[in-house]
């Protein structure tokens, strides 16, 4: 299987939605420039993280799928023949709301859409998130989509990630690739790496986790994303990775084959035992 080239791109963000939009524009044009099929922007990439407050002004971010922004997301993975991940604020209905990340593909088509399962309310010296105020819980499940370069792409947004579960299950539907857009910061940088290592080995895909990285231009004084945006294997190693401070573009070579090889040596799918695990769901 013929390697594909995915990136991740970690930006600050800004209160004005137009300067993020034109970031990702600028920053998917350099990453397809450089050879990049896949691409993932941030959690929430289009505005600021605003969960750090109960404000009902920023209710108001929220936009229909399709609508404004992803309508400018998938002009612009036409025009670069790109699988695009871009996650913003989904507006369904009114009153219903979901934190959402569309996969567009290279014909500018929507391929699809997840919503984010878990839902924080955390408050701690250097991290809040009071999303319950914003969001409803994901009603779309784990799905997995296949590009045409053979790598099937999962997502889980943020908080998903201490959840084994979102991580097994896009295993089980068949990812090689899963994406974790992510806004976070404070005392959550313990968890970074060791967390999406272990879902990498666990489940035996490439991981792809990007963050904010600095202060939202218009957002919390407070909260300082840490970046660190990165690319680990199925062997948990780390390939690549994006400084602490500046916006960045990470990329990875994905190999379909190592999946595959490393599946059949540990044998841990053909040694599940999902028989025995209704207690999970009890």
């Amino acid at each position: 299987m013929a390697l594909t080239k995915a990136a991740l791109i970690q930006f600050s963000g800004a209160l004005e939605k137009e300067k993020n939009v034109e970031k990702a524009r600028t920053y998917v044009a350099e990453a397809a420039g450089a050879g990049a099929n896949i691409v993932c922007l941030q959690e929430l990439f289009n505005t600021t993280y605003f969960c750090y407050t109960e404000d009902p002004e920023f209710w108001s971010f929220a936009e229909p799928i399709p609508g404004p922004t992803i309508d400018a997301m998938s002009d612009l993975a036409k025009e670069h023949g790109i699988v695009l991940v871009a996650p913003i604020y989904e507006k369904a209905i009114k009153g219903e709301l979901y934190n959402t990340a569309v996969v567009i593909g290279p014909d500018g088509e929507i391929m699809g859409k997840y919503r984010k399962s878990s839902i924080p309310l955390v408050k701690t010296p250097s991290l809040v998130g009071n999303e319950k105020y914003y969001f409803k819980p994901g009603n779309l499940g784990f799905p997995v989509w296949q590009t045409p370069w053979g790598v099937n792409v999962g997502v889980m947004i943020c908080y998903d990630r201490h959840f084994p579960e979102h991580a097994r299950l896009l295993a089980l539907n068949g990812a090689d690739l899963v994406f974790v857009p992510t806004a976070t910061c404070g005392m959550s940088r313990y968890l970074w790496e060791i967390e999406l290592q272990a879902h990498a080995i666990d489940n035996i895909y490439y991981v792809g986790g990007v963050n904010r990285v600095g202060f939202d231009d218009g957002g919390s004084p407070d909260q300082k994303y840490y970046g660190a945006s990165f690319f680990a294997n199925p062997k948990g190693e780390i390939l690549s990775q994006a400084s602490e401070d500046d916006d960045e573009i990470v990329y990875a070579e994905i190999d379909g084959g190592m999946i595959e090889d490393l599946r059949n040596e540990w044998g841990f799918f053909r040694d599940r035992r999902p028989d025995m695990y209704a207690g999970l769901s009890a």
